[in-house]
């Protein structure tokens, strides 16, 4: 029997690195808009308190059909801009953009909890190998344990 690859799980050893585009392959307004349309049907709330809250947040006026625009493909004149990508992400719980732009540039994010067992396990070997240092200069002044 043919053993079938996963492409689907992500492998956490595999070490990201960043896209690297093609000439003429790099303008990434049709995948921001689609980005858009995913955050926005994600949410659990509609457009029209989406534009709500982010016009409460921002104190600028965010309107559903602002929405709309950044959200089409057809429209990529209209993206959205950058400085409103954290405040939608934040009204719509996600980190859609985060990730997508931390993946383009070759990396990965953690979060939260997964952030913190990152940095417990970076320490961790630090510790070891402070250890293993300490060992070895013990070893070289003839104090072997």
């Amino acid at each position: 029997m043919r053993r079938v690859r996963d492409t689907a799980t992500l492998d956490i050893f595999e070490v990201p690195a960043p896209v690297i585009p093609a000439p003429g392959s790099g303008n990434y307004a049709a995948q921001v808009s689609e980005l858009v349309g995913s955050v926005l049907k994600d949410s659990p709330a509609d457009r029209y308190e989406i534009a709500a809250q982010m016009s409460r947040l921002s104190g600028d006026d965010v309107s559903k059909h602002m929405l709309d625009a950044w959200s089409s493909p057809a429209r990529t004149e209209h993206n959205i801009p950058l400085y409103r990508v954290p405040l939608l992400e934040e009204v719509c719980h996600s980190h859609a953009f985060t990730d997508w732009l931390v993946h383009l540039r070759g990396g990965r994010v953690a979060y939260g909890r997964e952030a913190l067992a990152a940095e417990y396990g970076k320490r961790q070997q630090m510790l070891e190998k402070l250890k293993a240092d300490m060992r070895e200069l013990k070893r070289l002044m003839g104090e072997e344990e």
